[in-house]
């Protein structure tokens, strides 16, 4: 049943007659130009033009016989075929243009008298149409007027100025007294972007006669069906509307993620690029220094003070070079998430403190004045002392780096709320607020040219991030600008517990120095009569370890090979083994494993020596069967403590 509460096309009025009488319900209007007042502005929409001319012609020829002024502005084609259709009705069209009561203008000929830029102007508009209507008009009941110039606008695309037009022909109305038919052809409607175009001209006009399809329908049945199929149509056109701009959007959604991506990709890309190249910057320096020295050393010509000088230099870039790498297996371990904590109690002013000596020298270097304000009551956490360590001396080594000579480096450890608070500030060179967002960002540098002032990889304060996150805090970096220092601020959980705290020197499962990145043992001056079998592929490693054990007055063999190894275990029957693990054709794995299956060899110790440094490396040499664990470079006292304390279990 029809909702009596719907006053849409009159339907409501229905029901206060007889709602048993059908006949009485027009839902189903049949309309054309005969059901037009004299003053409507109506518009009608057409297929063919054969169409459109038989019912103009009979609107134009209604208005000639009845004695009124028709006005025609046309197309030239619809003019041609107009006249021809009223002559053919038996109108004397020549009589009626010779007495002014029909005229027929171009319509692009008369669009152009008041087009400008693009647009109807109003006045010239008013001026040249106004002044045809008064002269149809010239004393008669009514005009008749039939506008195309609106559909020449539409056709060219310009709708804005096609709605101005009806809007300009409404106006004139309030002046003039005529009815006006307009007409546009389907087809200039076709597609979803033509829903809102059509509704506005649509609303330029009192009525709208629709295009033949409906209009030659007289049953009203058949009009009935029409309808429904028209409101059908129309739901499933929406539907697809609304499906196409969901899919249009998602497409830009992807499109937009996609160059997201791209940009990203290329970022990463060019950032990779950027950091290869610094990396080979940065390690071939240190081996500039080492090479030339090396050089000279060898030519024989240097004085006691210059070799000593070389040494020095030799050692401290070999330490440089240490630390850059760990710096690369560090990030490596923080990529692939394997990097671990050996969580505990931590005092942190011993952690401040052995971070402070480690800097000192540098500082000093450059009389840089490093201050340190401790609140006793908040100096204890829980965390990793090692790596907590390599925070603060990574900041502080940072600070000392980029402040100038006679500057200031301040140290703070307070309480913030709940949380332990460390404040490393400086007055040095400051950041920019343009790199200031990306200052933790892997591989990221503020200066990333050849011509910068400092040296490093951009890994050291990303490590530091991962390492405080880590441990549960957070860090940030505040700076005013270029040339007004910066501080950054740690914020780690205090210890609820005041239980006895880590120091600075015990070591975590992956073990770090700000000297040499690695556990140094105590020196040791003797291995008298202590057999090693060395084995590796590098000959120069098994040069340099052997002099360096036989210094010490013990007895060394070497293999270049696993095959020479177990051809001298023939004969020799070594206290400790030293086998690299990276070999070709044999690896260590494969030495440890034979020699685990010899029966008077079984429980000889092994150390394993190896570049490999992952965590991962370190628990699968110790699970295939060696004692113990270096890794290279090898720093000598480490493996000469080793080789002393295993070859001490050997009866």
């Amino acid at each position: 049943m029809i909702n009596p509460n719907h006053d849409e096309n009159g339907v409501s009025e229905i029901f206060h007659g007889n709602p048993d009488d059908v006949s009485t319900w027009n839902l189903a209007p049949q309309m054309d130009w005969r059901g037009m007042s004299g003053s409507e502005h109506f518009v009608q929409f057409y297929d063919a033009d054969g169409f459109l001319l038989s019912s103009l012609s009979g609107f134009i020829g209604t208005a000639i016989n009845s004695g009124d002024g028709a006005l025609v502005v046309a197309t030239s084609a619809h003019r041609e075929g107009l006249d021809e259709l009223l002559q053919a009705n038996g109108l004397d069209l020549i009589s009626a243009k010779a007495r002014g009561q029909y005229v027929s203008l171009d319509a692009a000929e008369t669009l152009s008298k008041f087009m400008v830029d693009g647009s109807p102007e109003p006045r010239r508009f008013t001026q040249v149409i106004g002044k045809m209507i008064e002269r149809v008009r010239d004393g008669r009941n009514c005009v008749r007027a039939f506008g195309e110039m609106v559909a020449l606008l539409w056709a060219e695309g310009n709708y804005s100025a096609a709605i101005r037009l009806e809007e300009l022909w409404n106006d004139l109305q309030k002046n003039y007294s005529f009815s006006l038919f307009c007409a546009y052809p389907m087809n200039g409607f076709s597609g979803e972007k033509f829903v809102e175009p059509l509704a506005g001209v649509c609303t330029a006009h009192s009525r709208v006669i629709p295009a033949e399809s409906y209009a030659d329908l007289v049953n009203h049945d058949d009009r009935v069906r029409a309808i429904v199929q028209l409101q059908q149509k129309a739901k499933t056109l929406q539907a697809e509307i609304k499906q196409r701009e969901e899919v249009q959007e998602e497409l830009r959604a992807s499109l937009f993620r996609e160059q997201m991506a791209r940009a990203e990709a290329e970022s990463a890309n060019r950032m990779k690029d950027e950091f290869l190249a610094t990396v080979s910057h940065e390690l071939r320096t240190p081996l500039n220094a080492i090479m030339g020295w090396s050089h000279m050393l060898r030519s024989g010509r240097l004085d006691q003070a210059t070799m000593v000088r070389a040494f020095e230099t030799i050692d401290r870039n070999a330490k440089s070079q240490a630390q850059l790498i760990e710096d690369i297996l560090d990030v490596s371990r923080v990529i692939t998430g394997r990097l671990r904590l050996n969580m505990g109690p931590v005092d942190l002013a011993s952690v401040i403190n052995s971070a402070i000596d480690s800097v000192q020298l540098a500082a000093d270097s450059k009389h840089i004045q490093l201050e340190v304000t401790l609140d006793p009551s908040v100096r204890h956490t829980v965390g990793d002392s090692s790596r907590l360590q390599q925070v603060v001396w990574n900041l502080l080594a940072n600070a000392i780096k980029f402040t100038p000579s006679g500057g200031r480096v301040e140290v703070r450890v307070e309480r913030a709320n709940a949380a332990l608070q460390v404040c490393v500030s400086d007055t040095g060179q400051g950041i920019s607020s343009d790199f200031l967002p990306f200052i933790f960002d892997r591989f990221r540098q503020a200066d990333s040219t050849s011509t910068r002032a400092h040296g490093g990889l951009g890994l050291g304060l990303a490590i530091v991030r991962h390492l405080v996150e880590l441990h549960g805090g957070s860090v940030q970096a505040d700076s005013a600008g270029l040339g007004e220092g910066a501080t950054f601020t740690i914020r780690l959980p205090l210890a609820v517990n005041k239980i006895p705290a880590k120091t600075g020197n015990q070591r975590s499962e992956n073990s770090w120095s700000p000297q040499d990145s690695r556990r140094l043992a105590e020196p040791v001056n003797c291995l008298e009569d202590v057999r090693v079998l060395l084995v590796d592929d590098d000959r120069d490693n098994l040069q340099i370890l052997a002099t360096m054990l036989s210094g010490l007055r013990a007895n060394v063999q070497t293999a270049a090979s696993v095959t020479e190894a177990f051809e001298l275990l023939e004969w020799y029957t070594p206290d400790v083994v030293v086998s690299d693990l990276a070999m070709p054709g044999e690896d260590g794995y494969s030495l440890i494993d034979k020699l685990r299956a010899i029966e008077n060899l079984k429980n000889t110790p092994a150390v394993a020596l190896t570049a490999y440094v992952r965590v991962e490396d370190r628990t699968r040499a110790l699970f295939a069967g060696f004692n113990m664990f270096v890794s290279k470079p090898v720093e000598p006292n480490e493996l000469i403590a080793a080789i002393a304390n295993l070859a001490k279990t050997q009866p």
